[in-house]
């Protein structure tokens, strides 16, 4: 008996000194990120995109939109959380262009998008490397020109636009990372001529990111 109450006596001192003790919760050292914080990245992304039956619809089917090279700049939010899954939400504005000889004329196409997009980043192999799937989409505005022998044409082309892509995303530190990817876009312009102009691209994208 005199065992069980001097256990119970030894109890409630601990309580009693736990109670008139403060509690902190652990902090992050300031200016640390937690996981519950987003950070704003900027990134640079350069493009080759070959173009998968681009018609021009006033030439009966001959002149082909070229394949296209370019840039586009990302503003992006991202979840820069302690974790093997981050999200990042991306406003891009991008300007990409091409010129060829097909079909005994000579086209040159320009395009402008303007996306919205989103893209999930899950850890492989270690917290630096990530498979980055994301889509984006938006409206893209750009012209095609066609000259010829007695020809001279210029279409302005408007509409919807959409992206897939899927990639290799390095964080080579706190702020800055490196990507590589492949990315499939349609356009949907139905301001280019009587019928429109519907076409795919198929491109390869390399670009830097970096947050302040």
């Amino acid at each position: 008996m005199k065992k069980i109450l001097s256990l119970i006596a030894l109890l409630g001192m601990m309580v009693g000194s736990a109670s008139a003790a403060p509690y902190y919760l652990p902090q992050p050292d300031a200016g640390d990120l937690t996981p519950y914080d987003w950070q704003p990245v900027y990134s640079l992304e350069g493009i080759y995109s070959f173009v998968d039956k681009g018609r021009i619809p006033d030439l009966g089917g001959k002149g082909r939109i070229p394949d296209m090279m370019g840039a586009r700049l990302n503003l992006s939010l991202y979840s820069d959380a302690v974790s093997t899954v981050r999200h990042q939400f991306t406003l891009s504005s991008g300007f990409d262009a091409g010129e060829e000889k097909s079909d005994g004329v000579r086209i040159s196409a320009q395009r402008i998008p303007f996306t919205l997009g989103y893209d999930i980043n899950i850890g492989l192999f270690s917290e630096h490397i990530f498979l980055d799937l994301g889509a984006k989409a938006g409206y893209a505005s750009g012209r095609a020109r066609v000259k010829g022998e007695n020809l001279s044409l210029t279409e302005h082309m408007g509409g919807f636009t959409y992206a897939l892509g899927a990639g290799i995303k390095v964080q080579c530190s706190d702020s800055i990372y490196v990507k590589i990817g492949y990315e499939f876009a349609r356009n949907f312009f139905k301001d280019c001529g009587n019928s429109g102009l519907n076409f795919g691209q198929h491109g390869v994208v390399l670009g830097v990111g970096a947050s302040w």
